[in-house]
């Protein structure tokens, strides 16, 4: 079961926000568990690989300043949580999200906790579904797009190299979303898809920009926009498979520190396309069935 939750705040006191908010949900996310169930923050933190789960920054605030962020008593804001393993997500169903305190500090501000959501028609980065739905949508389909536009709504970066790269290049993130899907996934996915998205796989479209990510000393520097993604030379089972990986990014995400605020993705439906079927070309024997996710307006 994939589950993502939207916890709803207002503000409760003026303050200035002037660095990142994802550590600090981090923060809150394990000190809630804590006193729900230590067992479940013990076993999440002693994770050293893939952790099951991802996090957001602060979302919809009021646009920054001079980097700054002016919160007023009354601010609407929201967090996320999303879950990608079933015992994980019952947990959070069942003890996280009915004990949340009545309130917060995120960004050293005290917030107020309204309620959650974690339906898409309640709010367009919340929704559940299982696994198995997940795949069957998107591997069984008799057709598979050739176009896929991302929004990543909050800062995105890579690991390349020994560095940061701040641009979402199509096998990067074919990689990050296969390396989550391998860790908690269902249907195997081979690793070579990464390489065939690196040459079969282009970006027809961007509007990115680079924003800077403060934590302390440290500083990344990630992209936030949108992207579209369009096969080039890509078999119907590549493009089935990479149908499903996008449609599982909404929970999974994008890049790395995830777990931190980084990296949140939503597919946006009205930008997809399909070509028709190409003379000779088969569906794929596999059980590897298609799935799509939320494509609501966004609110951030």
């Amino acid at each position: 079961m994939l589950t993502a939750a939207v916890i709803h705040l207002r503000a409760v006191r003026p303050g200035i926000l002037t660095e990142a908010t994802g550590p600090q949900v981090h923060g809150f996310w394990f000190q809630h568990w804590r006193s729900v169930n230590p067992t479940v923050a013990d076993r999440l933190h002693e994770e050293s690989a893939i952790r099951p789960f991802t996090l957001s920054p602060l979302m919809g605030l009021p646009r920054p300043q001079g980097g700054r962020i002016r919160i007023s008593p009354g601010t609407p804001a929201w967090i996320r949580v999303a879950t990608l393993e079933r015992e994980l997500s019952i947990r959070l169903r069942e003890q996280w999200l009915p004990r949340l305190p009545d309130r917060i500090l995120i960004g050293d501000l005290e917030w107020q906790v309204l309620g959650f959501s974690t339906a898409s028609e309640d709010h367009p980065w919340a929704g559940e579904i299982s696994l198995q739905e997940l795949t069957e949508r998107h591997l069984l389909s008799p057709r598979a797009p050739y176009r896929w536009t991302l929004r990543l709504a909050s800062p995105t970066a890579f690991r390349m190299e020994g560095t940061h790269l701040p641009f979402p290049l199509p096998d990067r993130l074919v990689s990050s979303w296969l390396r989550r899907w391998r860790a908690f996934g269902t249907v195997p996915i081979p690793e070579d898809l990464v390489g065939r998205a690196r040459a079969g796989l282009a970006v027809s479209e961007y509007h990115l920009r680079t924003v800077a990510v403060r934590d302390g000393r440290r500083v990344l520097i990630g992209c936030q926009g949108t992207v579209v993604l369009r096969a080039v030379n890509l078999t119907l089972w590549e493009r089935l498979a990479i149908d499903l990986l996008v449609a599982y990014a909404f929970w999974c995400g994008s890049g790395h520190y995830t777990t931190q605020g980084m990296g949140m993705t939503r597919p946006l439906n009205r930008m997809e396309a399909f070509h028709p079927k190409s003379p000779g070309e088969k569906r794929p024997g596999s059980t590897i069935p298609p799935a799509s996710s939320s494509t609501a307006p966004d609110s951030s």
